[in-house]
């Protein structure tokens, strides 16, 4: 008989802390969230609309808040119902899901994803995990990997994907800390379910108000049906599917009823055609592509040219890109040239490229490839 597999606790770390400061174990994952580098950067990427001149269009900060909150309220309200769930842990996953959203949102991971297909592909839901585990909080010395956060948080965040069209979510079985991230599955946990299915939640409100907003679409497209059942606007969407998420689950799983499903299908097709397919959006897309790979190429030339020799990238001026990827590459040489492992240079200065260009916001790209290609006056 095979010998049973231990599981690891939820709030299993890759290194014990001795003290919490005062906090459970997954306030002190949501703190350590909120006051990283990554979700400061959040509110200078898109959700959308790209680079958004219009203050009111979210971004893809306001998304993660957005989810973060109504995971929250959902959990607080199962549990009034005896549901055994953790309102901070679902907030936690919320906050730090979209973590690995690189600049210019979908636009961008498609790029990146072309960029990185001999490496293994990109997708933000992966990369969220990269960041939280080594990329965010950089060290100088070992053993302390990322933010450090508890098992539960990890997983939730790397199998969000709202894009999928299950609304009848089971909790997997929970697994090994360092098996996290290793193969697809369904969240561990309650909240973690609870937040794969409030991603859509969040973004097709509020994506829809958006498209209105920029005049993308008019509320005619609406189905007259589903405008009466479900709403118009994103608040009336969100409260229509959050209710029915907590009339619908139990201990068991998270979900919607076939009738909610059915309309969030409806709304998910309508989203895709009338923003994802506008003309104005794909022609964008195909611009943003060439930008990112064009400055993608002048960042692993950098790195060809430079490597490990950190003093190389301090000969660029204070502000180019390349003296701040020498400053990335310093904060984590540990990372890059010990602790992974390459098939070959090409490999790894393509990752360190990729992990770079990631981090980076809409605003620093754009910034970026104006510096280099715009003529500047006298």
């Amino acid at each position: 008989m095979a010998k049973k597999t231990k599981q690891d606790p939820p709030t299993k770390r890759h290194e014990p802390l001795s003290s919490l400061g005062g906090r459970t174990e997954y306030e002190r994952d949501y703190t350590a969230i909120l006051y990283s580098h990554a979700f400061r950067r959040l509110r200078f990427k898109t959700q959308v609309f790209y680079f958004p001149v219009n203050d009111h269009i979210s971004t893809r900060l306001d998304h993660s808040l957005y989810v973060s909150s109504i995971s929250a309220i959902i959990c607080r309200n199962l549990k009034d119902k005896g549901i055994e769930c953790d309102p901070i842990l679902a907030s936690a996953i919320g906050l730090g899901h979209d973590l690995g959203h690189p600049p210019f949102g979908h636009a961008g991971e498609t790029a990146l994803n072309e960029l990185a297909s001999n490496i293994g592909g990109f997708t933000h839901a992966n990369h969220s995990l990269r960041i939280v585990d080594k990329i965010e909080k950089p060290r100088q010395k070992k053993p302390i990997i990322g933010l450090n956060l508890t098992l539960a948080t990890r997983d939730g965040i790397v199998n969000h994907c709202g894009e999928s069209s299950i609304t009848k979510l089971k909790p997997a079985s929970i697994k090994k800390y360092e098996e996290v991230g290793t193969r697809q599955s369904l969240p561990c946990t309650i909240e973690g379910c609870v937040v794969r299915l409030v991603d859509k939640v969040a973004y097709l409100g509020r994506d829809i108000e958006d498209a209105l907003m920029e005049g993308i679409i008019e509320k005619t497209q609406l189905p007259s049906k589903l405008r009466r059942t479900v709403g118009e606007k994103n608040g009336e969407i969100v409260e229509y599917f959050v209710t029915d998420i907590i009339a619908n689950s139990d201990h068991t799983q998270i979900c919607l009823s076939d009738e909610a499903a059915a309309h969030m299908k409806q709304l998910g097709d309508l989203s895709i055609e009338a923003i994802y397919e506008n003309d104005f959006v794909k022609e964008m897309l195909g611009r943003i592509k060439d930008m990112l790979n064009i400055c993608f190429d002048i960042i692993l030339k950098a790195i060809d040219e430079n490597r490990d020799n950190i003093s190389g990238y301090m000969n660029y001026d204070d502000y180019d890109a390349r003296s701040v990827l020498g400053n990335y590459i310093e904060q984590r040489e540990i990372l890059y040239f010990e602790e992974e492992k390459y098939a070959d240079d090409g490999a790894r200065h393509r990752r360190i490229a990729v992990d770079f260009l990631s981090t980076l916001t809409d605003r620093f790209v754009f910034e970026m490839f104006e510096d280099y290609f715009l003529v500047r006056p006298f």
